[in-house]
């Protein structure tokens, strides 16, 4: 999804520096977007309506052989309108059930742990859209994640996008609380540990980082210093 807030610095900070670290993406990171989008094409295949997207180092392009994928699932679940969870929703232990088998038998190179940090029920997303429920919890995290994240089999969520982008009105309503679950999250020692990680690899290349670039990151890490919340 295109930044639906292009004029808030707080993302437009954030997807900058995505995008000029992609620009150096490792082998690590192609081999494993290409993987995932093997499996979410198998899975399709197979009757299966879901979609992925990626978090942490495969979202900036600079995983290493020895990382892990943090994956939010997209799935439609017409059993509950919760939370998904196993119990509640067969799919979703089916698909993870699914997924570890094809990671171990068709990718046999892969030796990676994939984690499941989130599930959007697409069924429920679609309710939530179609009712004008902009208070709906899975409407905002849903625009946070296309946001910020680099996805695979994202025709699946073409449509949804779709009909948020034509709620124009929707943005104005939750971009003050996406910016500051944003925020939260520059805040943690993780997410700040990750930029040092990222560019002390490329530094090992010999990749010129310029000055400006680092001083985006401090800034980036820094703002919510700066704004009242």
């Amino acid at each position: 999804m295109r930044n639906p807030f292009p004029d808030n610095e707080v993302f437009k900070q954030f997807l900058g520096l995505k995008d000029y670290f992609r620009k150096y993406q490792t082998k690590a990171s192609y081999s494993r977007i290409r993987e995932i989008a093997t499996i979410a094409r198998i899975l399709y295949q197979s009757g299966e309506n879901i979609a992925f997207d990626f978090l942490g180092s495969v979202n900036f392009g600079m995983a290493q052989d020895h990382s892990d994928v943090d994956l939010v699932l997209y799935l439609e679940c017409e059993e509950t309108d919760d939370e998904i969870n196993e119990k509640n929703c067969p799919r979703f232990a089916k698909i993870q059930n699914l997924m570890h088998s094809l990671l171990s038998h068709e990718l046999k190179e892969s030796k990676y742990i994939i984690e499941i940090v989130d599930v959007i029920n697409l069924s429920t997303l679609d309710k939530a859209i179609k009712n004008n429920d902009y208070e709906h919890d899975l409407i905002a995290r849903f625009i946070f994640y296309r946001t910020i994240c680099r996805g695979v089999n994202k025709k699946v969520l073409h449509p949804l996008e779709k009909k948020i982008i034509e709620k124009s009105d929707l943005f104005h309503k939750i971009e003050e609380s996406l910016t500051d679950a944003l925020i939260e999250f520059t805040r943690t020692s993780t997410h700040g540990a990750s930029f040092k990680k990222y560019i002390k690899r490329l530094e090992e290349k010999n990749i010129h980082i310029p000055a400006s670039i680092l001083e985006k990151v401090v800034e980036y890490l820094d703002i919510s210093k700066d704004l009242d919340i």
